[in-house]
């Protein structure tokens, strides 16, 4: 079997995301939305980061970490606002590791504004 490239996978999750995220009216009747709204999030952040990584390496540029990525992202243009990026990966690593330390509606929110950013950089990055 042929493994997809990670820009194929970022597309795919963009979609995954934006799909759960009509449920988002939901989740205060059913946990179970929130959860899957999350972790649609948190994948296509995944690849949304590797799929930067890959493409800066093209550049002949090193980067390791997710906030090295997002910081040469920003500085190659790909994105525009790289603090708010940052935020978006802060948010992430704490929803997963303290549940209790974002609201679900300020996760939903970044979850909502990184849906639009993640949408603007996709055809930077794609292939």
């Amino acid at each position: 079997m042929k493994k997809k490239p990670d820009s194929d996978k970022l597309t795919q999750s963009i979609k995954n995301l934006e799909h759960a995220m009509s449920f988002s009216d939901r989740t205060e009747q059913d946990p179970f939305y929130f959860a899957g709204i999350a972790k649609s999030f948190e994948i296509c952040l995944e690849y949304a980061w590797k799929s930067m990584k890959r493409k800066i390496m093209t550049e002949g540029l090193d980067v390791y970490s997710p906030k090295e990525v997002i910081k040469q992202a920003g500085r190659l243009g790909w994105i525009d606002d790289v603090e708010k990026w940052l935020d978006f990966l802060e948010d992430r690593n704490l929803a997963v590791h303290d549940y209790l330390g974002v609201s679900e509606a300020d996760y939903l929110k970044t979850i909502e504004d990184f849906l639009q950013e993640v949408k603007k950089i996709s055809p930077k990055i794609a292939g």
